[in-house]
């Protein structure tokens, strides 16, 4: 905001829930071409001790590449990487109000009369998502490219290196999972796209009348096969009282026709069966990592400490019932 003058901070609130970033909301008191404005602003700052290795530059650049897109994103402020100013580098957004990003609230009115709406412009949007071009949107250059049958060992060899570093204790159906996936690789990538690395309900914004209003954390983006987006978001742990449903939104063969109608990529069950267990198994290395950093006491988050002990469990469960399905 480089016409912003007279800066004052009203309030900053701490807002609970994440566990990649510190999240604040501010409202700003500011000079903007001559008017006086109350800006409310999301500020983004890097732990210190993190569950992955990600950088808010990572997410700057994402919402830069999409604003003003087809995929809805809050407009990008600034960013300020020097860790003098708050210890870790961090950026700002502008704030999405009037709308909500919990998922569960689909089970309950009003939410839930929306929330097949919702399913279908989210299926949408990861539909775009797959079929940008990233030189279109100037992240050519900015993100590694994989080719096309290097992308599911990339993306296995860097959560299997995650789990090897952080693992406090034996997961032998975790293993047995990696080895599977090992064996029976998927073929090539359709494409190498744009991946937002953690699409899926709780990571957007919508309101009351079924739109979304921005696409959040982007932490995760990377180029690779658009399929492990849709395998993520068809993650059980995500829909956990009803499986059949992407995220509580949308029948699961009703999703995955939208994103294969916008995105003109096949999702053949036996490649997308691959990408859902992968998954199982990237989740379960976020959730190992959550509690490595909590019991060494890196990171005294409380939500760290609750979603890694609870989604642990779940996805574990989630990942015995996936190997008993393809043993």
């Amino acid at each position: 905001m480089p016409d912003a003058t007279n800066i004052g901070i009203d309030s900053v609130r701490s807002i609970v829930g994440g566990a990649s970033r510190q999240t604040f909301s501010m409202k700003l008191n500011i000079t903007y071409r001559d008017a006086e404005v109350l800006k409310r602003v999301i500020l983004r700052r890097e732990f210190e001790s993190g569950i992955i290795d990600t950088r808010v530059r990572t997410e700057w650049d994402a919402y830069r590449a999409f604003f003003n897109t087809s995929v809805p994103v809050p407009e990008p402020l600034w960013i300020e990487e020097d860790p003098e100013w708050m210890g870790t580098p961090f950026f700002a957004m502008e704030e999405i109000v009037g709308c909500q990003d919990f998922f569960r609230l689909f089970l309950e009115p009003p939410y839930n009369a929306v929330r097949e709406k919702v399913g279908e412009r989210f299926c949408e949007i990861m539909g775009t998502i797959a079929t940008t071009d990233p030189a279109a949107v100037g992240l050519e250059g900015k993100l590694d490219k994989p080719t096309p049958d290097e992308c599911w060992r990339r993306e296995l060899d860097y959560w299997e290196a995650d789990i090897n570093r952080d693992e406090l204790e034996p997961h032998p159906v975790l293993r047995a999972a990696i080895r599977w996936l090992r064996r029976n690789p998927p073929p090539p990538a359709q494409t190498v796209g744009i991946v937002h690395g953690d699409m899926r309900g709780g990571n957007f914004m919508f309101n009351r009348d079924g739109e979304i209003k921005g696409i959040l954390d982007w932490e995760m983006m990377h180029l690779g096969d658009p399929l492990e987006d849709l395998a993520w978001s068809l993650n059980r742990l995500f829909s956990w009282e009803d499986h059949d449903r992407l995220g509580l939104m949308l029948p699961r063969g009703r999703a995955i026709r939208i994103w294969e109608d916008v995105s003109g990529f096949k999702a053949d069950p036996e490649v997308l069966l691959w990408w859902e267990i992968f998954s199982s198994v990237k989740g379960m290395a976020i959730w190992i990592s959550m509690n490595e950093v909590y019991a060494t006491g890196k990171n005294s988050n409380t939500v760290i400490c609750f979603g890694g002990m609870f989604a642990s469990d779940l996805q574990g469960r989630i990942l015995l019932k996936q190997m008993r399905e393809v043993s």
